[in-house]
């Protein structure tokens, strides 16, 4: 009994120490920004003037994940318990690399501190089947995600019928245009968005910075992003997380991006450090996804 208790003592503290870049967790409690709607119909056919004011909110904990574990599985929930990940090591952020150069038409307005745009959420595996297409239709999830939002949808869950049927509309699209649907590059997703729902305006950014991002999120445009999932670190993945993955930057706080993470159940409002999630942007890259290009798309309603 002693040496089985000195084991799983060890074993407990190798997973949880940072030696060697293994996965270090923080379950913060702290409140999120107010989500901010998208305004539609404006009188003047003009969008939405960028956010300026925020009223905050106490929310529920809101997992945020640093220096993650580099793994290989599908995306599905874990058996991970906020009970587990509060035992886990809190840490502070580290600073955020500065990646690419800054927009050369960004905004010289100072940037609101938080944001939280109130895109509606939907796992990609909606009623919780995460066979086939759902086990890849992260794509399809993220960009109905920010349609429902243009669309002027209230932030919270997307009905699950709804979505599985919207999803699986687009995977049937994809298979007729594309002729597959998995794994779609920025480019192809940027297509996708045009094709389907019919967004004329669609920018794939090359090498963004965190403070690009912010800016796109300050004037109200969700951003989309594809991500060399196994570097996310998110511990409701079923480890070590997926090749690719992409997901939905909805806001930040000072810690990190709001995200709506549809490779979980509970990626709603999920947040992750900015060095964590600017470190693990890569396109698909026919599957040397860790090598693939630094891009996110912005589509804008029209």
């Amino acid at each position: 009994m002693v040496i089985f208790l000195l084991v799983a003592g060890a074993a407990s503290i190798f997973v949880f120490s940072d030696v060697e870049g293994r996965v270090r967790r923080m379950w913060v409690r702290s409140s999120l920004p107010l989500a901010q709607p998208y305004l539609v119909n404006q009188p003047d056919g003009k969008e939405p003037a960028p956010v300026q004011n925020f009223t905050e909110k106490e929310s529920e904990p809101v997992p945020v994940v640093t220096d993650p574990q580099l793994s290989d599985s599908l995306v599905e929930d874990s058996d991970l318990t906020p009970a587990l990940l509060e035992s886990s090591q809190a840490l502070p952020i580290s600073q955020t690399p500065d990646v690419g150069s800054p927009s050369t038409d960004a905004s010289s307005e100072p940037l609101p501190k938080q944001v939280n745009l109130a895109v509606p959420f939907t796992s990609q595996a909606p009623e919780g089947n995460w066979d086939q297409p759902y086990q890849d239709a992260c794509e399809e999830a993220s960009l109905l995600m920010v349609h429902a939002y243009y669309q002027g949808r209230s932030a919270g869950q997307i009905p699950a019928d709804e979505a599985e049927a919207e999803m699986l509309k687009m995977v049937e699209f994809e298979e007729a245009f594309f002729g597959y649907f998995e794994s779609t590059t920025a480019e192809q997703t940027a297509v996708l968005a045009e094709q389907f729902y019919g967004y004329g305006k669609n920018d794939v950014v090359e090498n963004p910075t965190v403070e690009q991002i912010k800016r796109f999120i300050a004037d109200g445009h969700p951003v989309v992003v594809p991500s060399a999932g196994r570097q996310l670190g998110n511990p409701y993945f079923r480890q070590p997380g997926p090749l690719y993955h992409m997901l939905v930057i909805k806001g930040y706080t000072k810690d990190g991006f709001i995200t709506n993470d549809p490779g979980t159940k509970h990626g709603a409002d999920y947040v992750y450090y900015f060095d964590v999630l600017m470190g693990a942007i890569h396109d698909w890259n026919g599957g040397d996804v860790e090598n693939g290009k630094n891009v996110v798309l912005v589509v804008y309603p029209e």
